[in-house]
């Protein structure tokens, strides 16, 4: 999608966020996702495994999270949730 597409576009999910309505948003663009976002819960396998600050995360802590990198699978699918 072209540059002013995008801007649209987030201004209506800005826009939705500030009359009170929840928004999903799945992105591939972590920067999107922290910018856009109030909280990121992040998925590994279907599973729930961590939920993040947008405030605070970084996009590397963010991809790490989301790729698994640097975590034990076992531990993840203990602290994950299953989604039906």
């Amino acid at each position: 999608m072209d540059v002013g597409a995008q801007a649209l576009i987030w201004d209506r999910i800005r826009a939705a966020r500030r009359a009170g309505l929840a928004v999903l948003l799945v992105s591939a663009d972590l920067d999107e996702l922290i910018g856009l976002s109030d909280t990121i819960r992040v998925m590994l396998r279907g599973r729930l495994v961590g939920t993040a600050d947008p405030a605070t995360v970084t996009p590397t802590e963010l991809g790490s999270a989301m790729t698994g990198a640097g975590a034990d699978p076992e531990a993840a699918d203990a602290v994950g949730e299953e989604i039906a």
